[in-house]
């Protein structure tokens, strides 16, 4: 009996196995490297590559390691069978099969050491080996080395022979695959795992309507291109690219983010965006900003622009050019996984993270985080056991509805070794979740699946994939059908302009609930040209308005209510600049029909102006209350005058002096819309202000 002992174990899961049938769940034979189960591995304490039939692995290192794949098909409530054939070229430490694991501190193992073997359980890093006896059963060269799950029992045979069994207590996940514990050196000629197969969670009239579309060579190359993040309006799209020798890194296995548009109906030719988001480490674009002027990007950066470390950091446009990136700020980050991905929401308030922390189920779990102000994001929680597997999820990407999740696993039954699921957020707890769909074929196929982005209109997928590319991966767009499409949203798209001279401005832009006054989300405007879009969810009425120092903020207001498909809605920002004889329209000052009693939805607006005149003591200001032409003319002369005096009773209120506000009712005698249709004529229903000294 061997004495237990505390270590860390690396578990590298690397794919998943598919059938659709009892029997032969997957069989690997190792002749072709490209859609091999396992593999090939080049870091600083493993080689490994695969020729003549046979997968050949070099290790270097005091701590077991695992190349696995995670087998999301097999049913391990049912009886099943796992062989591994495999060869030691050099004394070392044991070596042989690792079964039914979830993580890198959860396995089982069934080794092998000259003319021993052993049977060995790693729970939460804590090695115990049970066994360890010469059966005089192993050969000098190739041996294969049987599990099998019969009813009740775990049976262990080596060159068919029975060597120890004990009951079956349950598996902590779906990871088979060869190990070796301390430097060594293998050959695996054959894998083979039976059993009964699990079978793809599809939606119910799931039809892709068109084949995949090859992006062009505009951005695919014979390099490998990743990482596909498309702006959600469709126009632009940012992915990385390895091997390229342009890449700051060059040709070595790092790669360089790249950016191209889409211009007369085909992508332009990418370029390298260089630093200061290019630098000689990896880099890649996680999220993209609807306005474009925001990038979440992968690493962390040195004030001197060199890679600093694992983590995120984010990048914003200037008149310059994209600025040095930050850190992002989140409480008590971390993560124990080499690979990271994560995504930045359209509204700037949610970012998810594919991370391996203390209470992942797996070897990389999704978690979220919130914007808390003052650029503090709230320590990441887990999206929970719906989404969540003992296997590996990764590439989340939240779709412009905000409820609407597609994630790449390897743990929920699937195609090929990661497939693209889709779920659906239930609630605002973020832990109720749908039951993830795959997203079927052709998006998932037999190999790694993720990198997934849908633009605002919800109507194309991106992805990568190496089926019929130009180079190891090339990226595809395809239409999606219903049953996977996000809800609809409105994107929202315009200008911020001085109202005086129509000149653009570089500023931030807020949108909140009309209803309940709670900020929704956060934008910038382009620092050359003033432009913006914002992406709003359906179903509510928004509330949206730029701010900038020395101007008066006009909110616009939009109804959303009764929406049920995807739409692009101009509108322009205005800016009043706060200066002697400038008008401000009050679009959210409302009230009750035919009354003066203000409705609390006018709160906010009044409340912004109070707030600027607090700001501003010297400014006085003169109410204009103004009616449509509809009834006698006298009652809304009438009606124009009491609301004046309802919003100066409201400012008054709110601390401003009664001398500073004068007001004037003008009935209906100062159109700005056509007064014969209800659409137009509701915009002469209108309280403005006038600053008359400053």
């Amino acid at each position: 009996m061997r004495r237990a002992v505390f270590l860390q174990c690396l578990l590298i899961l690397v794919s998943l196995c598919v059938s659709h049938a009892q029997g032969v769940i997957y069989s690997e034979s190792f002749d072709n490297p490209d859609h091999a189960l396992f593999r090939e591995l080049n870091n600083s304490h493993s080689v490994s590559e695969i020729k003549a039939g046979k997968y050949h692995w070099k290790y270097q290192g005091e701590i077991p390691q695992i190349i696995a794949s995670f087998c999301n098909r097999l049913d391990e409530t049912k009886d099943f069978t796992v062989r591994l054939k495999v060869k030691s070229l050099r004394s070392g430490g044991e070596y042989g099969l690792a079964w039914g694991g979830n993580n890198n501190q959860n396995a089982n193992y069934f080794l092998l050491s000259g003319r021993r073997f052993s049977i060995c359980t790693v729970e939460k890093g804590k090695v115990q080996c049970e066994v360890n006896q010469k059966p005089g059963k192993i050969r000098i060269d190739f041996n294969e080395l049987k599990i099998q799950k019969s009813n009740a029992l775990v049976e262990y045979y080596i060159n068919d022979n029975l060597v120890y069994s004990h009951p079956f207590t349950g598996m902590s996940g779906k990871a088979f695959g060869m190990a070796l514990w301390k430097s060594g050196s293998i050959q695996a000629e054959g894998f083979t795992l039976s059993g009964h197969s699990l079978s793809i969670r599809l939606d119910e009239g799931l039809e892709y309507p068109s084949p995949p579309q090859h992006l062009g060579n505009g951005i695919n190359t014979p390099h490998e291109e990743m990482t596909p993040v498309v702006t959600p309006n469709g126009k632009e799209i940012y992915f990385s690219r390895r091997f390229d020798p342009n890449n700051r890194g060059g040709v070595r296995d790092l790669q360089d983010v790249y950016h191209s548009k889409f211009i007369n109906n085909q992508w332009s030719q990418a370029v390298n965006l260089g630093s200061p988001v290019n630098n000689e480490g990896p880099n890649a674009v996680f999220s993209v900003s609807p306005d474009g002027n925001t990038l979440l990007l992968m690493n962390t950066y040195a004030p001197d622009g060199r890679q600093k470390g694992m983590g995120l950091s984010i990048s914003h446009r200037t008149a310059s050019g994209w600025s040095l990136p930050e850190d992002v700020k989140m409480r008590h980050f971390y993560n124990k996984s080499f690979y990271n991905e994560y995504f930045l929401s359209n509204d700037g308030k949610v970012i998810l993270l594919a991370v391996s922390r203390d209470d992942s189920y797996g070897s990389r779990d999704l978690y979220v985080s919130f914007a808390e102000g003052n650029g503090i994001w709230s320590e990441p929680m887990n999206l929970g056991e719906k989404i969540n597997t003992a296997g590996t999820e990764l590439s989340p990407f939240l779709a412009a509805d905000g409820k609407t999740l597609y994630f790449s696993s390897n743990g929920h039954p699937g195609f090929g070794r990661n497939d693209i699921f889709v779920t659906r957020r239930l609630d605002e707890s973020w832990k109720n979740w749908t039951e993830p769909s795959n997203l079927g074929e052709p998006i998932n196929s037999p190999g790694t699946d993720a990198y997934y982005s849908v633009p605002a209109a919800g109507d194309f997928a991106f992805y990568v994939s190496n089926h019929d590319g130009l180079g190891k991966n090339d990226i595809f767009k395809v239409e999606l059908p219903v049953p996977v499409k996000p809800d609809p949203v409105i994107l929202v798209f315009g200008k911020v302009l001085n109202s005086k001279t129509n000149a653009p401005i570089s500023t931030g832009i807020t949108y909140h609930n009309f209803a309940t006054d709670k900020e929704m989300g956060v934008a910038n405007s382009n620092p050359d040209n003033g432009y913006y879009e914002i992406v709003l969810p359906v179903d509510k009425i928004y509330s949206f308005f730029a701010e900038k120092s020395g101007f008066y903020s006009v909110q616009d207001r939009l109804d959303l209510t009764d929406i049920k498909d995807y739409a692009e809605l101009e509108r322009d920002l205005y800016l009043t600049p706060i200066e002697t004889g400038q008008t401000v329209k009050m679009h959210n000052v409302l009230f009750y029909q035919s009354k003066a009693q203000l409705i609390p939805t006018s709160y906010p607006e009044l409340d912004k102006l109070a707030r600027m005149m607090a700001e501003n003591p010297t400014v006085r200001i003169e109410l204009e209350g103004h009616t449509d032409n509809v009834g006698d003319r006298f009652k809304n002369q009438k009606l124009s005058e009491d609301r004046v005096a309802s919003v100066k009773d409201y400012l008054v209120g709110k601390g401003v002096a009664e001398d500073r506000i004068t007001g004037t009712g003008f009935g209906g005698t100062k159109p700005i819309a056509d007064n014969s249709k209800e659409l137009t004529r509701r915009l002469n229903r209108r309280v403005e202000f006038k600053i008359l000294e400053y």
